[in-house]
């Protein structure tokens, strides 16, 4: 509850209405016993047959306002709950793109996949359903106990009396179902993760023949998923058992001392009829909490599991307000005794110091793992320094609007992600209000227009998941046309043309530098012709800048390591 309170006070009226609703259409649901009373004693022991048409005509209408108070109940209460749940998803998205890269890089993508999905689904199933039909049968319940001990108090207590064992039972066995639940939501993530790494590797698995042993390993994960559901329905089961003793109990009450009671004359057969009819209605609302409480349990766990993610702090602490006009804007970048670690492990950078002149080309060079594309990610402020300063024209990265660095610098990698979706919106991904020639204008920059135009559906292509259906070149270029179509005023290039060959690599590098004409261009490449046109370059080696100064034709690439 405390987790969900920012998101239950904004629906606070309306919890308030649903309750009230809740309470009335509860009342006038459990009038039927009582009219049944009535009809033995007076109508029918009581020779009133003059009553039965009034009574049986009030009963109706009361019923038919109870159908229609909980019908109106459900459908406020889903409309806010709804609500209150697509709220929290898009706050867990939007949190999830906030947080470090690392979680994503040492947690299972099939059990960020479960947080969202499955455990969602079943907060989902507690708000939407569990609770209004665990708050409405709470109602019922202690309403009845009330009639039942009206009716006759002494009957009442003696059917009560099993009810102390039935809570102790319930607290006993709750840790256990909780640790049953969890391991339950563990069990489903590895088989979610499993099927997401198996369909992502299918080509790697056909290539070897592993086929049969990606099923055997589902089957090994299904065996331990069977085994834990088992677990948790035998101790279920052991919680089920309260309302079967309840109703050995009141059955012994009811046609034991309630028979001998109308024997005796202390107690009529109406009432003997009412109190046996609202005492079955307790047994079933019994057997629905029991229900309820397993689906609590597991909730409960779904819950936490959500509450860890929101728990992460997110990676860019600072979010400053500064921005500068174009008019201003020179795009200097320096690195003034940067170092940086992953989660606090060994460093990446260790007090780095270099600088990148704005309006030209700046090639960043060295052997892999020196840190030439975490220097990228550290100038998108997708990660920040451990120590040190970045700045941008003299000032530091933090100060500015993350939001407005971001539209105005562009990474390039050769690591590329496109969506299922087609040719267009993939491009346009970048503006998503660009006009259809702005796109083909970014196509055509990117060297990509007229491969476009030889598909038969053209930019309405469909490049399948991360664009499985285009080779690597084709997908690259596509990356570079949408980020020609944002048109920064920073462009990082890491390894952006890897996948090219020399005669494209040549004519894509020549339009990139006639559209980025005065704007600052970091390249990283492993390709001499990549590099051949920059004005500057800075050399990375294990010990860190191992050359930073102009490329005047001599340098060459295996200086740099």
């Amino acid at each position: 509850m405390r987790f969900m309170g920012r998101y239950l006070r904004p629906h606070k009226r309306a919890l308030i209405l649903s309750t009230l609703l809740s309470v009335v259409s509860t009342g006038l649901g459990l009038v039927q016993p009582y009219f049944a009373k009535v009809l033995i004693d007076k109508v029918f022991l009581g020779d009133r047959p003059d009553l039965l048409v009034p009574v049986l005509a009030v009963l109706i209408v009361l019923l038919l306002l109870a159908f229609a108070t909980r019908v109106s109940n459900s459908y406020l209460y889903t409309h806010y709950s709804a609500r209150l749940l697509f709220k929290m998803r898009e706050d867990l998205l939007a949190h999830l793109h906030k947080i470090p890269l690392t979680f994503f890089s040492r947690s299972r993508i099939g059990d960020i996949y479960s947080r969202i999905a499955s455990d969602m689904a079943d907060v989902q199933q507690l708000w939407t359903v569990t609770l209004p039909h665990s708050l409405f049968d709470v109602l019922t319940c202690l309403i009845t106990i009330a009639i039942l001990l009206w009716l006759n108090w002494r009957m009442a207590l003696m059917s009560f009396v099993f009810l102390p064992v039935g809570v102790i039972m319930l607290r006993s066995i709750r840790p256990k179902l909780t640790e049953l639940s969890r391991k339950i939501a563990e069990s489903n993530a590895d088989v979610a993760h499993s099927l997401f790494e198996s369909l992502s590797g299918t080509s790697l698995i056909r290539a070897f023949g592993a086929e049969d042993l990606e099923c055997r390993r589902l089957r090994e994960r299904h065996a331990d998923v069977l085994q834990t559901l088992l677990r948790y329905q035998a101790v279920g089961a052991l919680s089920g058992s309260i309302p079967t003793f309840f109703i050995l109990v009141n059955t012994l009450v009811v046609f034991g001392y309630g028979g001998f009671s109308v024997l005796g004359g202390s107690l009529s057969v109406g009432e003997l009829v009412a109190f046996s009819i609202y005492q079955g209605r307790v047994f079933g609302l019994l057997q629905s909490l029991m229900d309820g409480f397993l689906v609590i349990q597991k909730s409960k766990v779904s819950l936490e599991r959500v509450g860890e993610i929101f728990a992460i702090e997110p990676q860019v602490r600072e979010d400053g307000d500064l921005i500068l006009s174009d008019e201003t804007f020179r795009g200097d970048i320096a690195f003034h005794n940067v170092s940086f670690s992953y989660d606090g492990g060994e460093q990446v950078l260790r007090e780095l110091s270099f600088q990148i002149p704005g309006g030209q080309t700046t090639a960043l060079v060295g052997p892999s793992g020196v840190g030439k594309s975490t220097i990228c990610h550290l100038i998108l402020r997708l990660f920040d320094p451990t120590s040190g300063v970045i700045t941008l024209d003299g000032t530091d990265l933090k100060r500015f609007s993350t939001q407005w660095l971001r539209s105005r610098i562009a990474l390039v990698s050769q690591d590329i992600f496109l969506f299922h979706t087609t040719i267009f919106e993939n491009i346009r991904y970048a503006r998503p209000e660009a006009s259809e020639q702005d796109v083909v204008e970014a196509a055509r920059a990117a060297c990509i227009h007229d491969f476009i135009l030889s598909l038969p559906q053209g930019y309405g292509t469909v490049v399948g998941d991360r664009g499985v259906r285009l080779s690597g070149g084709q997908r690259q270029r596509i990356s570079i046309a949408r980020t020609v179509l944002l048109k920064p005023k920073i462009l990082l290039l890491d390894e952006a043309t890897a996948f090219l060959d020399t005669a494209v690599e040549e004519e894509l590098r020549s339009t990139l530098e006639a559209l980025m004409g005065g704007r600052t261009i970091l390249v990283i490449s492993h390709h001499a012709s990549s590099i051949r046109n920059a004005k500057k370059i800075i050399a990375l080696g294990p010990a860190g800048v191992e050359y930073e100064g102009p490329y005047d034709g001599a340098y060459e690439l295996n200086n740099a390591g």
